[in-house]
Order: structure tokens, then sequence, then C-alpha cells
């Protein structure tokens, strides 16, 4: 079996940027929904039958996207945390993979 170093598309790069990246992004996207459910809940108020019904599934999907990306932005944060703290970036040392930025190998090549 072949092993293979992982690799990420985006060049320059590290692999604890991208985490920081990630995070942000699914923190951000579950403040979103959040907003989202709120503006739904508030047209909930005025509605009735079938608009009530709509309005009452639609809500139940932004909360379950409330979720899902409230247990992503967790779970990056703790990574995110975890891999700019001292102790681990003293542990692995600034030249591990984790911290160095990514160069496309064509680009490596080409130069």
């Amino acid at each position: 079996m072949e092993t293979k170093d992982p690799r990420f598309l985006v060049d320059h790069q590290s692999v604890a940027s991208l985490v920081t990246q990630l995070h942000d992004y699914f923190e951000n996207s579950h403040s979103h929904y959040e907003i989202e459910r709120s503006t739904l809940m508030s047209k909930l108020h005025a509605a009735e039958g079938v608009v009530e019904q709509e309005l009452l599934q639609e809500i139940r999907k932004v909360e379950t996207e409330i979720s899902l990306f409230g247990v992503l932005s967790d779970s990056l944060s703790i990574a995110d945390r975890i891999l700019h703290t001292r102790t681990v970036m003293t542990e692995l040392g600034l030249d591990n993979p984790v911290y160095r930025m990514h160069y496309d190998q064509d680009t490596k090549k080409a130069s």
C-alpha cells in the first residue's frame, strides 16, 4: 500500500491557515442561518394556514442547518485553537508541514 503526503488545492496556504478559514466560514454560516431563522420567526406571527405550515417547514430546515454549522464551527474552533497554541507550535515546530505554506508541485518544478 502506497502512502501519499497530504496535498491541498490552495497554493500559498498552510494547513493551520486553512483550518482558520474553514472555522470562520462555518461560524459565519451559523450566524447567517440564525438571522434567517429570526426573520422567518417574525413572519410566522402574521401567517396562517398553508403559509404558516410552509414557514414552519422552512424554520425546521434552517434549524437543522444551524445545528450542523454549529457543530462544524465548534469542531474547527477547537482545532484552530489547538494549532495556534504556543505549546503545539513549539512542539511541532514552525517548519512542520502544518504551518508551512503549500506550493503547488507544478509551480515548484517550473521555477
